[in-house]
């Protein structure tokens, strides 16, 4: 079995060692392109051409451009239960903008027409490496590339449609605000991904925890709802599938999240992925305005 954790650095791709990237001879590929030409095979044999410590690199997100982000809601008992809510009987599937995705370190910028009550949720989210067109459960994880954590961002006031400036409710548009799906830092193959071994999940604001629980916790495994979601519609490489969230979202107890706190999501096997929040941009001139 194949286990490689690998990230996308400013010093390319590289395996994840510890306290330590060693980057990787890939022909100048990015991660991104890896996964979406097919070639994530070449991991396994490419030669180290350089060690480099973590503080000397950024980490950037292990897919930069998605064709699609899909989103499943209420996958866990608690988020359900706290959102009041029964759990689906089907997996609940929303599409969102790709152009959201960010990566490890970068701000999360609030809207400035959505700021109030913008939630954090930490998730598993599962990159597609082959094509899948209504595959089986037990097939299903043959199309997938691995797994990284991902913070589904969330604006509630457009999602249940009391936002005034917006027509909704809007679940696409709620969670596809520009920053509004970080990924990272690292990618955990599928070969070691899919022994069926349970990953912890927990997100904690400022230090504080505020969600804490395990892939075993899944109402519908990443199976289930890659073989789902593929009779939907074609899931294609570098397609991603967020997993859905456990209990503790700010929108259950109304803690939102503010400028200048900082969002982590940690999944285990994978790291740390680490998002400040920023206040909106300054409002634009308006269309008559001019400098004298």
């Amino acid at each position: 079995m194949l286990t490689v954790l690998v990230s996308q650095t400013t010093g390319g791709v590289a395996r994840v060692t510890g306290a330590r990237y060693e980057v990787l001879e890939v022909g100048g590929a990015s991660l991104s392109d890896l996964v979406k030409s097919g070639s994530m095979h070449l991991l396994a044999h490419a030669r180290t051409v350089r060690t480099l410590e973590r503080e000397t690199v950024t980490v950037q997100a292990p897919i930069d451009t998605p064709g699609k982000v899909i989103i499943v809601g209420l996958n866990y008992r608690d988020h359900a239960a706290e959102m009041r809510t029964a759990l689906p009987q089907v997996p609940r599937v929303h599409m969102t903008a790709a152009s959201a995705v960010t990566g490890p370190g970068a701000d999360i910028r609030l809207p400035r027409i959505a700021e109030t009550a913008v939630d954090y949720e930490g998730e598993v989210a599962v990159v597609i490496g082959n094509p899948a067109s209504d595959v089986s459960v037990e097939a299903a994880w043959d199309h997938v590339a691995g797994i990284t954590a991902a913070n589904d961002v969330s604006a509630r006031d457009v999602q249940n449609g009391s936002n005034s400036l917006v027509s909704g409710p809007n679940v696409g548009l709620a969670k596809g605000f520009d920053t509004f799906k970080p990924l990272g830092p690292a990618l955990l193959t599928a070969d070691s991904a899919r022994d069926g071994r349970a990953l912890a999940l927990r997100t904690l604001v400022d230090g504080e925890i505020r969600q804490q629980s395990s892939t075993a916790r899944m109402h519908f495994s990443i199976a289930q709802l890659v073989s789902r979601i593929s009779q939907y519609t074609t899931l294609h490489r570098g397609d991603v599938v967020l997993t859905g969230t456990p209990g503790g979202v700010g929108a259950s107890s109304g803690r939102f999240l503010q400028a200048g706190q900082v969002v982590e999501i940690e999944l285990e096997g994978v790291g740390v992925l680490r998002n400040r929040v920023v206040a909106p941009s300054p409002t634009p001139l308006s269309r008559n305005s001019t400098k004298s």
